[in-house]
C-alpha cells in the first residue's frame, strides 16, 4: 500500500514506446507509478528499470478495449495507492495500410475498441477516483493523424480524432472538480510500432518534417511529465502535437 503523501500514476500501455517512457520520466520526479500494459511482462519490466532507477512501481496487466478489465484494474490499483494525481494513456494499435473500402467490420471495430474505447474506459474510470482524491490531471494520447488526413489509415485517424474531442469535451466537463485534461498527438516516432508501417513510409516521413527526423521517445515523455507537473496547471483541454514541423 502507498502512502498518502506521494503522488501516483497510472501508465497505460507503459510495456514499450512512448509509455514506457513516460513512466521512466515519471518515476524518475518520485512519482510512484503504476504501469500497466495488455503484456504484464512487458509492463513488469518497465517497472523494473523505474525500480532500478531508484523509483517505485509496479506492473500490471490490462485489456483496454475490455470495460471489465480496465475497471478490474482499477480496483487493484486502488488497492495500491489512496490516491491517482495522474493518469497517462497510451495504449494503441495501428491497423493494417487500407483504404475505407478494403476495412472490414472487424478490423475498424477493433480499431475503434482499443484506441478509442478503451481511452474512454479509462479515463471514465480515472475521473471516478480523482474526484474522489479531491482532483487529477489526466494525459490522453491521440497522433498526428488525428490532425491531418493519412492515407491508408482512415480507422485509426478516426479513432484519434475522437480521443481529442473526448478531451476537449471532459476537460470542460472535469474543470470543476480541479481535473485537466490534455491530449499528446504525437507525430512520427522511434517505436516499435513504426515498425508495423509499410517500407519506405519512414523515409517519406522523414522527408517531409522539417526537422528532418522521427521524434524520440524521451522528447515525448518530457512533454508528459510537464503536462502532469504544476507549471501547467492552467493548461487544460487543448491537444499538443510534438511533431517535427509535420502538421504547423
Amino acid at each position: 500500500m502507498l502512502t498518502s503523501d506521494v503522488q501516483t500514476a497510472a501508465v497505460i500501455g507503459a510495456g514499450s514506446g512512448m509509455g514506457r517512457a513516460s513512466a521512466r520520466a515519471l518515476g524518475g520526479r518520485g512519482i510512484r507509478v503504476l504501469a500497466a500494459d495488455l503484456d504484464r511482462d512487458a509492463a513488469e519490466e518497465t517497472a523494473r528499470l523505474i525500480n532500478w532507477a531508484g523509483g517505485r512501481a509496479e506492473g500490471l496487466a490490462v485489456d483496454v478495449a475490455s470495460s471489465e478489465s480496465v475497471e478490474d484494474l482499477f480496483s487493484v490499483m486502488r488497492e495500491r495507492s489512496p490516491r491517482l494525481d495522474l493518469l497517462v494513456q497510451t495504449a494503441a494499435i495501428l491497423g493494417p495500410t487500407a483504404s475505407l473500402e478494403e476495412i472490414d467490420d472487424e478490423t475498424w471495430r477493433r480499431m475503434m475498441a482499443v484506441n478509442l474505447d478503451g481511452t474512454f474506459f479509462c479515463a471514465r474510470a480515472a475521473v471516478r477516483w480523482m474526484k474522489d482524491c479531491g482532483g487529477g490531471r489526466i494525459v490522453l494520447f491521440s497522433s498526428v493523424a488525428s490532425l491531418t488526413p493519412t492515407p491508408g489509415a482512415i480507422a485509426y485517424s478516426a479513432a484519434k480524432g475522437g480521443v481529442n474531442m473526448l478531451a476537449r469535451s471532459l476537460a470542460v466537463e472535469a474543470a470543476p472538480h480541479n481535473i485537466r485534461v490534455n491530449v499528446v498527438a504525437p507525430g512520427y516516432v522511434d517505436t516499435p510500432m513504426l515498425g508495423g508501417l509499410p517500407g519506405g513510409f519512414e523515409g517519406y516521413i522523414v522527408k517531409k518534417t522539417p526537422l528532418r527526423r522521427l521524434g524520440r521517445v524521451e522528447e515525448i515523455a518530457g512533454l508528459v511529465a510537464f503536462l502532469a507537473s504544476p507549471e501547467a496547471d492552467f493548461i487544460t483541454g487543448q491537444v499538443v502535437s510534438p511533431n517535427g514541423g509535420l502538421v504547423i
